[in-house]
């Protein structure tokens, strides 16, 4: 039997979907993007840089990859990253590799397609066989209510046919043996559903006892370390020199009474605090966790861990033996939340618990005229019927997700509600068809995936207009003031 051909770089970018849409930017605004204009902040080279926000939500992440891409074909560069999930795993790569004027998203690529994402749930066998039938299926609860349906019913059948063959039949010799084997039936059905019961309750134990994930994620910590290394970041100390390394001749093309005052790289992963209840900003707050001279215990990849911890489905990651008594922690610990004694430990799920799409973190307040936009990209999974104001059409699934999502994006949507030029920089990859939690997705979805993120690059570079968007965020600090006055 031959072995299955492992996907490459080629095969997303040799797509006719991609290659397709990349004619129409290039004959829209020539080779590379050089007339487009899309920010005033360039560097020697003529590359144009934004500040980019990468929302999470899982698999589909290989969308953002096709999005970043496509940016980077036209000659976009990336200034100050954030991302939460699978936002932050993409925004962590973009910030290792390579320099900063440097097209980043291919190296990316090559390092997902070369995962076979169904490793990344690395508990017991059985959990990774819930997660592909109970998460990752379509229609799996309505099975699962159909199958527990039958059980109840054939049981409850079989107890009342026990108890007539029992007390109000005739005992002769045909009806005893058949009596016989319905009571041993019925005891064999007994001790099964006893033991599946007690096989859930200690299912229930371990999983209180692995931090309620019934994934370890050590495959993702090891497989995010191993790339880092290999792009020199074995440290706190080495991702920030990574994530914050000048630019060589950042300048402006235009005046603006700023100047390049302020126009600094960093990185950002968006992590969900459970102890203090906190919100934690990767990794400009890993001072609340260690004093500086002692930063480089924390390994970066767990910062990255930490983001993605999908509660259930992964284990909380912890940061443990946190230095209570240092004067330097307790004081971040006070600066940040008005803790006045820092936990002992810290425990970590999915950032997006908090802030999936955290737009708001580039948001400066004292700057007249933008010098350079703030790029989004949104990812939205929700069916039609999901979408749907008629809550009798919603799906089982679709309520619940409506619980979550109405949890984890208020935040976020609150933002670009009161400031709503923001959503003039974010592009959103519809993917109604796909399930942000499905590991077991083909290599053609994949492709899907990558194209679909390419394809919503392509039309929002089209449609974007630099100039209207500083004028309205201009006109958004002038109300704002105005307001404030």
């Amino acid at each position: 039997m031959s072995t299955p051909k492992k996907l490459s770089t080629a095969d997303f970018i040799n797509s006719p979907a991609v290659v397709q849409n990349l004619q129409k930017l290039k004959a829209a605004f020539g080779e590379g993007g050089r007339d487009l204009i899309i920010s005033d902040e360039l560097d020697l080279t003529g590359h144009q840089y934004v500040n980019l926000v990468q929302k999470g939500g899982g698999v589909l992440g290989i969308a953002l990859i096709g999005y970043t891409y496509t940016l980077e074909q036209m000659g976009v560069r990336f200034l100050r990253l954030a991302g939460t999930s699978a936002g932050a795993i993409n925004t962590a790569m973009l910030a290792i590799v390579g320099e900063k004027e440097d097209a980043k998203s291919l190296k990316v690529l090559e390092a997902v397609a070369a995962l076979q994402l169904p490793d990344l749930l690395d508990g017991h066998p059985v959990a990774r066989w819930l997660t592909k039938q109970f998460i990752a299926t379509k229609g799996f609860l309505n099975k699962l209510k159909a199958v527990w349906l039958g059980i109840g019913i054939f049981y409850t059948l079989l107890l009342i046919t026990t108890f007539i063959c029992l007390w109000l039949l005739p005992h002769n010799q045909p009806m005893v043996h058949f009596t016989q084997t319905l009571v041993i039936l019925l005891l064999v059905a007994t001790g099964f559903l006893g033991a599946l019961v007690y096989y859930i309750t200690r299912l229930l134990k371990r999983l209180k006892s692995s931090g309620y994930g019934i994934n370890p994620g050590n495959f993702f910590y090891d497989w995010i370390k191993t790339l880092m290394q290999q792009n020199g970041v074995d440290t706190i100390d080495a991702l920030v020199g990574k994530a914050t390394q000048p630019i060589p001749g950042l300048h402006l093309r235009t005046n603006n009474p700023e100047g390049t005052a302020q126009l600094e790289p960093d990185v950002t992963f968006i992590a969900s605090e459970l102890i203090t209840e906190n919100k934690i900003e990767f990794p400009r707050m890993c001072n609340l966790f260690r004093p500086q001279d002692r930063l480089n215990e924390l390994h970066p990849a767990g910062l990255v861990r930490a983001s993605m911890s999908i509660p259930l489905l992964f284990e909380s990651y912890f940061i443990y033996g946190i230095p209570q008594s240092d004067p330097s922690v307790q004081k971040a610990w006070r600066d940040a939340f008005g803790e006045t004694t820092p936990p002992a430990e810290a425990r970590f799920v999915d950032g997006g618990i908090l802030s999936n799409f955290p737009v708001s973190i580039f948001y400066n307040s004292a700057i007249a005229i933008p010098r350079l936009p703030v790029f989004g990209i949104d990812l939205n999974d929700t069916a039609p019927s999901d979408k749907s104001k008629q809550a009798a059409s919603w799906t089982f699934m679709g309520y619940l997700f409506r619980i979550f999502n109405t949890t984890r994006n208020y935040y976020d949507k609150d933002f670009q509600l009161k400031n709503k030029v923001y959503s003039k920089g974010i592009g959103t990859i519809a993917l109604p068809e796909f399930n942000w939690l499905d590991f077991f997705i083909t290599d053609a979805e994949k492709r899907v995936l990558f194209e679909r993120g390419v394809a919503t690059a392509t039309a929002f570079l089209l449609q974007f207009d630099w100039e209207a968007y500083k004028k309205d965020r201009s006109f958004m600090r002038a109300t704002l003031k105005n307001d404030i006055k």
